[in-house]
């Protein structure tokens, strides 16, 4: 049996499945699964790269020793924005810097003040979050960094270990799409964005999702039985997740939920319109040359820092006791706005959220369980406004929403979301963007027609389930007073 190795690493870990294809269904093997620590060096974060590398190789060496499969495709997405240096001679040129860095800047404040947001946004319509891409090489070009100075290639993170497999130096679409460096009217880099900010010309050509970006062999990797290609999937792990929902119709809401909650809408093409600048949405790729119009969310971080801070002193905590927790605990005994600043990266996720809640609506919280809950209340009514502006921009009703990615496993989640929007939410599959990654390779190795032919396989050999909204008025009333207390706090509705 033919294999497909889906490498999937995000901000908190990474994770490798081996996609098996027979009697008309995809099975997936867990192959290996590693924590992504950054690393602190002298107040700046980075990420390490070569450790990341190593997990890749061993990935492959695993999935190479599956018992009667046949390893033909490897495709590596990853989170975006985030990149690579590299010298002349092709040599990485110091460890990729960490997109958190970005925070204690005010680069994309000024940038704005420069040129205006209508300006950038028509040219490179990416969501305008301090730690893009634009932002990161304009920082590193104040602080005159020399790893800047020697650079002769750019590499997203996804091209970066591609490279290292390869030694090819390309960009996939839909993590070029993530950086508000490119402009979707030329399909390649926006040079007017480069010259007004001095941006070197380091960016490699951008490529489609599905190429084939080298095969490698035994010659080389002499653990290798066979001959392996190395695909570009949707690199964005975003894109990858978008492309096994098996109903990507036009009234349906995603949601990719994880460390983040990337919310939005498909397009035929890119919507740029001054409200969608005004309410800061971004359009980002999809495998098949169609956009998402989509908002990046605070997703599951908050749950994530109170586990791994609430671990220290009782070690049998995991993410379903937490749900638990929030389950039994009285809803709305405070509210918050996920995406306050305060828990971009706190030293202290629970005083954060205590804090927060005390001074979005006067609420203190008591318990764990109130904690976690009034977390998991806020990604859901902020899920809500994103639901309403989506509407809004696309004049269209929407009627259903599709949750993918690990935080599906959250079913008070899921469940607090259908109520909030008043729709009804499906989920699955749970490994969507190794699913997504890949059915997009076996597309590029010929093994189906389209991405139609690989969403019936989805359908056919994965479970999905369905909430249905409850307590409509009771949730439409929090969300409205929700919305009060935002306004109130002065935030941009």
């Amino acid at each position: 049996m033919k294999g497909f190795l889906a490498i999937d690493i995000g901000a908190s870990g990474g994770k490798s499945l081996l996609g098996v294809f027979h009697r008309k269904k995809l099975e997936l093997i867990e192959i290996h699964r590693f924590p992504n620590i950054p690393v602190e060096i002298n107040g700046y974060t980075y990420w390490d790269v070569l450790y990341l590398y190593n997990n890749v190789l061993e990935s492959i060496k695993k999935a190479a020793k599956v018992s009667e499969v046949e390893l033909e495709t490897v495709g590596i997405d990853t989170w975006g924005v985030d990149f690579g240096l590299l010298d002349k001679a092709g040599f990485l040129v110091g460890n990729p810097f960490h997109y958190r860095n970005m925070f204690k800047t005010d680069v994309m404040e000024r940038v704005i003040d420069e040129v205006g947001k209508e300006w950038i946004f028509k040219r490179a319509p990416a969501q305008f979050k301090p730690f893009n891409t634009l932002y990161q090489l304009i920082a590193l070009k104040e602080m005159s960094s020399p790893y800047l100075k020697s650079a002769h290639t750019l590499l997203m993170i996804p091209s970066l270990l591609s490279y290292f497999l390869t030694g090819k130096k390309v960009i996939e679409f839909t993590i070029a799409t993530t950086t508000q460096l490119y402009n979707p009217h030329h399909n390649t880099w926006d040079k007017e964005i480069m010259e007004v900010f001095g941006i070197p010309d380091i960016l490699p050509r951008v490529v489609s999702s599905g190429t084939i970006l080298e095969i490698i062999n035994s010659k080389n990797f002499k653990w290798l039985k066979n001959n392996v290609k190395i695909v570009l999937p949707a690199s964005h792990d975003t894109g990858s997740a978008v492309a096994s929902i098996p109903d990507d119709k036009y009234r349906m809401m995603f949601i990719s939920i994880g460390t983040w909650a990337v919310e939005g809408v498909f397009l035929d093409k890119p919507m740029i319109t001054e409200k969608v600048i005004q309410l800061n949405f971004a359009n980002e790729g999809c495998y098949d040359g169609r956009y998402r119009l989509l908002q990046n969310i605070t997703g599951l971080w908050l749950i994530q820092r109170l586990l791994r801070k609430w671990k220290e002193k009782r070690h049998n905590l995991n993410y379903k006791t937490l749900e638990e927790l929030a389950r039994n605990a009285s809803p709305f005994q405070g509210m918050i706005d996920p995406d306050s600043h305060e828990f971009q990266n706190p030293d202290d996720m629970e005083a954060a959220i205590i804090k927060n809640s005390r001074r979005f609506s006067g609420k203190t919280l008591q318990s764990d369980g109130e904690v976690v809950r009034t977390a998991l209340e806020g990604i859901a009514l902020k899920t809500r406004l994103i639901k309403d502006q989506l509407e809004m921009l696309t004049g269209k009703n929407l009627d259903k929403v599709h949750m993918i990615g690990g935080g599906v496993r959250n079913r008070l989640l899921c469940q607090l979301i259908a109520n909030a929007t008043n729709l009804p939410v499906e989920t699955g599959p749970i490994e969507g963007t190794a699913t997504g990654s890949i059915i997009v390779q076996m597309i590029a190795a010929g093994h189906l027609k389209n991405l139609e032919e690989g969403h019936e396989i989805i359908r056919r050999s994965f479970d999905f389930e369905i909430f249905e909204p409850q307590q409509e008025q009771y949730w439409n009333d929090m969300y409205e007073k929700w919305r009060e207390l935002r306004a109130a706090s002065k935030q941009i509705l």
